[in-house]
């Protein structure tokens, strides 16, 4: 008699539990449903059986409930998060915005010191490029002289 009563309780704790549900509670449940069969009808281990099947039923039912519920909520965070980012970026890109059209003396300084470098090597870097044309011009009218 009470080893079906903690063998049923077992399976159910172990199923709800696998289900990440509380298992203690269907235990329990399991537990009372064995001793209100047992005690209303003597002798009557096969009724026991249809009922921890309904309670089966009814565990199964439950958890389908329950992952319908998690994935609204999962549903739900989703939808929150991608909302959330999305204001970080607006807002990321308002203040990008504000920042360059306020106008910043030292930027502008900065910004003007590297287009006069950039400049500046686009020079030297012509007056190069002309030197070493003039010389290999020259290296060449010498040696046409030459033959």
């Amino acid at each position: 008699m009470y080893v079906g009563l903690f063998a049923f309780a077992a399976l159910f704790y172990a199923a709800a539990e696998y289900e990440h549900m509380t298992g203690w509670k269907w235990a329990l449940a399991s537990f009372a449903l064995t001793l209100t069969v047992e005690r209303m009808f003597a002798l009557s281990f096969i009724l026991v059986l249809p009922a921890q099947f309904c309670l089966f039923g009814v565990l199964a039912w439950a958890n389908i409930q329950n992952k319908k519920k998690r994935e609204v909520e999962r549903t739900a965070r989703a939808e929150e998060d991608r909302r959330i980012r999305q204001d970080r970026a607006t807002r990321a890109r308002e203040e990008a915005e504000q920042k360059h059209a306020q106008p910043d003396p030292a930027r502008d300084a900065r910004e003007a010191k590297e287009a006069e470098e950039t400049r500046l090597r686009q020079e030297r870097v012509r007056r190069v490029r002309e030197a070493r044309e003039q010389a290999e011009r020259a290296e060449r009218e010498k040696r046409e002289q030459g033959q």
